[in-house]
């Protein structure tokens, strides 16, 4: 029936595709339909039967003239036909190809038997003599007989074994992976020591578990128990990886088996992990840390094999894959740093759960990333620890594909399925992943399936959902029982060594117990993180002062210059844009005089700024490269070849990368964060296409973005840049959200601005990296300002200035005789300005811009502002964002502190809404029309206490 359901999905799959790929059908498209052709011609079109037909019959004539020219050679009397040959060579396609549906995987089940479909006879291979003896082609060596073939089919195809490879569109990689697994028939020869060593994690991994059953009964910990052998597996990854010339492994997974992991992989000391289940090292005053099994680790060990192998534990939160791309992006620096053979030497290992895999949409995201070239980590070794269950939910609940690793076949990646009671088998297929990622550089899956020996934590009871399998779990033996019965049989190990491996896992556990609740105990003491993690690691809680010190970021008139003619500068044979040899013309015109540089081109200047002073520059999103409103011409095209021009590359000692993204907002912003985690001195920006879109990454912002220093001390300097304005371009295209990026701030983990001038965003990219302390950047950018006549700065401003988290400039005469002043933030500014210079009655308003939201500016705006306004008596606030959205919730209780009761704090912007902006481009004009009328209106402001039904702006509400 295996067989039956996996075949009736390729049908489905081949028949939606036969008419689009027809025209262009690679080989292996043509292998998959051969395939469909030989167990069910029924299923395909009469075109593709009547080509198969004849490619057959040709097949069939050919292997019978050499089949007889060899049978008379070297079999004497016994005649085997051409038609036997074909048919034999076919068989071993098919079990290569579908063997792994008949291979005993789950330890929950007895080994199936092999299905009718591939038995001999379904293909008229029934009655061959036993005498008869065949050579098929890249099968065993020499002559074999038919059941000598099957049985070695058998042996490496259905055993504890489904190896699920034949996807793979590299012909060289097939007939790698199929000589590695049949010469040994899936089951290498270990040697004592190595067997011994894999016993020995097992007892590891099983004392931990029930030392901590025992004594912390009812905590959560997320057992490992029933998929015990990925202890034994990445020990073994790890030796074989530093036999091979790996020096670090950064390791990315959720909570299941995690303490595991840490204690006997990373060598996390016990008496850490001990005393956070006891909670001594809790500080009730502060709101932050988490729970022990979302925690990362770096670490140094030593492998069997007496080799050092750095690994890094990503910390996650529980929102499961979310790390993923955090994994990946943290390792594509990494390997970076190291240079040329980076990507071989550092190796990512992500461990998923098996509901997981398939169910979230993150990882499918993750794998598009893999062969990217700006995303690219060189292969990601994939571990499935597959305990047939979601919580509570069975697989036929929670997947329509057959395998949960089945999302991975969109990069072609082969699936190793194994049976994780069977440790030698687990561990021959680490070493199969690990070598076929080192050689081809490509993704690879360890679908490693056990089951889970508890509920879905420790506390739960899974017999009220799964009844049967709970009693099939209960008559379980562990994974160490059996292989020590196996190593005691085969007379490898004696019972007595079993014994005292059980007493020696226990005993240190014992231990640590008894040294943290020894008299005067100071705490556990961590061992130092390899050197190579110091920087990304190092953390001082900054006070707030810091947070808002304002580093020099200016430079002097002669570096603009000299920056501008290299960047403008365009090779001798290279075909421009008429359009863009025009836009550089411009923008060596900006630089003359006192200067006029927008806001593409001051961006720019900060980027090659930073490369010429030794920094790593990189900027990622959708459309970077040119742009989304065509600003920014980062990379230009040859219009002839099509060759990119990246002009910011070798201004100076940095580097910097200017990359289109996939159409994907949580995958690449998740590689995004653990890129900048892992690039400490670097300026890492990811920019959305609209500010609008931010929320496809909502997980990644709030778990990794807001949290990741309260939480787990990891720090980043990543920028999100977030396109934001209203424009009378509908709900969809206005807004980035401002008010939930304000919600998330508190105890200075973030930095929030919405800077409004070339100047500016200069500055503030620039002092993003000069600050000392490491905060992620959420900044809200323009689209219409890009072209806005008004928004250039002088030379000057780029020389002479730093960057200013308010803006009071040309405004402070009106501050001593006004009563009422103007509060913004971003766009709406210049909207104020021209109205007021329209109206000679505004003229003593002054308005103040707000370039920093968070942490918001108390002492500018108390000592540059309010306290030069002695008659002040109205405060309002503008923005064109609903009232229930935008900056209002954050800066009205900020704003009615600082008055301290002089003055009454008002809103002036549109009222609460479900939606973010009209969809009526009409509708819009007449909206910001009303908002700045009422503005520079006393009496159409909103102030607490009003009666709303009053008040014009409100009576819709």
């Amino acid at each position: 029936m295996r067989v039956q359901h996996y075949l009736e999905e390729r049908k489905i799959m081949v028949k939606s595709h036969q008419h689009s790929y027809l025209n262009q059908a690679s080989s292996e498209y043509l292998e998959e339909m051969l395939e469909i052709y030989r167990h069910s011609p029924e299923q395909l079109e009469p075109t593709w039967k009547y080509f198969f037909d004849g490619f057959e019959l040709a097949q069939s004539q050919m292997a019978s003239e050499q089949s007889l020219a060899q049978t008379d050679r070297s079999m004497g009397n016994v005649r085997v036909s051409g038609h036997e040959h074909a048919g034999v060579e076919a068989f071993i396609n098919l079990y290569r190809t579908l063997g792994h549906l008949c291979a005993h995987t789950s330890p929950l089940s007895l080994a199936p038997e092999i299905e009718t479909k591939m038995l001999p006879a379904a293909h008229g291979l029934g009655d061959i003599s036993a005498e008869a003896k065949f050579s098929p082609a890249n099968f065993g060596r020499g002559n074999m007989t038919f059941t000598d073939i099957w049985s070695k089919l058998k042996q490496t195809y259905c055993g504890r074994i489904g190896a699920d490879y034949r996807d793979i569109q590299n012909i060289e990689a097939v007939v790698w992976l199929q000589q590695q697994m049949e010469q040994v028939s899936n089951t290498p020869q270990f040697s004592v020591d190595k067997k011994m060593r894999m016993l020995k994690k097992l007892g590891q991994a099983e004392g931990l578990e029930k030392y901590l059953q025992n004594r912390y009964l009812g905590q959560k910990r997320f057992s490992l128990e029933g998929l015990d052998a990925l202890i034994p597996l990445l020990d073994h990854i790890l030796d074989d990886g530093s036999n091979m010339g790996i020096e670090e492994v950064n390791i990315g997974m959720a909570h299941r088996g995690r303490l595991n992991v840490l204690a006997n992989i990373m060598e996390k000391p016990l008496e850490k992990i001990l005393v956070e289940f006891e909670g001594s090292h809790a500080n009730p005053f502060d709101i932050d840390g988490d729970v022990k099994y979302h925690m990362g680790y770096a670490s140094e060990v030593k492998t069997a094999s007496g080799g050092t192998v750095a690994l890094f534990l990503c910390p996650n939160p529980s929102h499961l894959e979310a790390v993923n791309p955090v994994l990946e992006g943290f390792t594509r620096r990494r390997q970076e740093e190291i240079g040329e053979h980076g990507r071989k030497k550092i190796v990512p290992v992500l461990l998923h759960g098996d509901a997981a895999f398939i169910g979230q949409g993150i990882v499918a995201e993750t794998l598009n990333l893999s062969k990217l070239g700006g995303y690219t980590t060189g292969g990601t070794i994939h571990i499935i620890t597959n305990n047939q269950i979601g919580f509570t939910t069975n697989p036929f609940d929670s997947r329509s594909c057959f395998y949960s690793s089945d999302i991975s076949k969109m990069v072609r990646a082969p699936v190793f399925h194994v049976n994780a009671d069977d440790v030698e088998a687990v561990c021959w297929v680490g070493h199969l992943a690990l070598e076929y990622r080192q050689r081809y550089g490509e993704d690879v899956v360890i679908d490693l399936i056990g089951y889970r020996r508890h509920g879905h934590n420790e506390t739960d009871e899974p017999s009220f959902t799964q009844p049967q399998m709970y009693k099939l779990i209960k008559k379980q033996q562990t994974a160490f029982k059996k292989y020590g019965a196996q190593l005691v049989s085969a007379g490898v190990a004696s019972a007595e060594q079993l014994k005292e491996l059980e007493l020696a896992c226990k005993q240190r556990l014992q231990d640590a117990y008894a040294r943290i609740h020894a008299p005067g105990y100071a705490g556990p003491q961590l061992p130092q993180p390899p050197q190579r993690y110091t920087d990304i690691l190092s953390y001082a809680k900054p006070s707030r002062r810091e947070v808002m010190s304002v580093p020099t970021t200016a430079i002097t008139e002669l570096e603009v210059k000299a920056l501008a003619q290299q960047m403008l500068a365009i090779p001798d044979g290279f075909h421009a844009n008429a359009k863009i040899m025009k836009l550089f013309e411009t923008r060596r015109n900006m630089l003359e005089g006192a200067g006029s540089i927008d806001w593409g081109f001051g961006e720019l200047l900060a980027f090659a700024s930073l490369v010429a002073e030794g920094h790593r520059v990189r900027l990622s999103g959708q459309d970077c490269k040119r742009g989304t409103f065509s600003s920014r011409h980062g990379v230009i095209f040859d219009q002839e070849s099509g060759t990119e021009h990246p002009y910011l590359r070798g201004i100076g000692k940095g580097d910097i990368d200017i990359l289109n993204s996939p159409l994907s907002e949580q995958g690449c912003l998740g590689f995004e964060f653990g890129y900048s985690v892992a690039c400490p001195g670097g300026l890492v920006i990811w920019e959305a296409q609209f500010g609008d879109f931010v929320n496809g990454a909502q997980i990644i912002i709030d778990q990794f973005l807001a949290a990741s220093e309260a939480k787990w001390a990891q720090t980043s300097r990543l920028v999100l840049m977030l396109p934001h304005g209203f424009e009378g371009m509908g709900p969809e295209h206005s807004s980035a959200r401002v008010e939930r990026f304000l919600q998330l701030c508190g105890n200075l983990n973030m930095i929030v601005c919405n800077v409004t001038t070339p100047a500016q965003i200069f500055h503030l990219l620039r002092c993003q990296v000069k600050r000392e302390v490491r905060k992620p950047l959420v900044l809200f950018t323009p689209k219409s300002l890009l072209r806005h006549p008004k928004v250039r700065s002088p030379l000057l401003d780029f020389t002479s200035m730093d960057f200013q988290p308010l803006f009071v400039q040309g405004e402070q005469q009106l501050l001593a005789k006004a009563g009422k002043i103007i509060f913004c933030s971003g766009k709406v500014y210049y909207e104020l300005l021209e109205m007021r210079d329209q109206h000679q009655e505004y003229q003593d308003v002054p308005i103040v811009r707000l370039e920093q939201l968070y942490p918001f500016p108390f002492e500018l705006l108390g000592e540059k502002v309010l306290a030069k306004m002695p008659h002040l008596k109205s405060v309002i606030w503008v923005q064109e964002e609903p009232q229930n959205m935008g900056y209002w919730s954050f800066v009205r209780p900020r704003l009615v502190a600082l008055t301290e009761n002089r003055a009454v704090v008002s809103y002036v912007g549109r009222k609460h809404s479900g939606t973010t902006a009209e969809g009526s481009p009409k509708a819009h004009q007449l909206e910001q029309q009303r908002i700045l009328t009422e503005a520079f209106g006393s009496a159409c402001a909103w102030a607490p206490g009003q009666n709303l039904n009053e008040q014009s702006t409100y009576r819709k509400l």
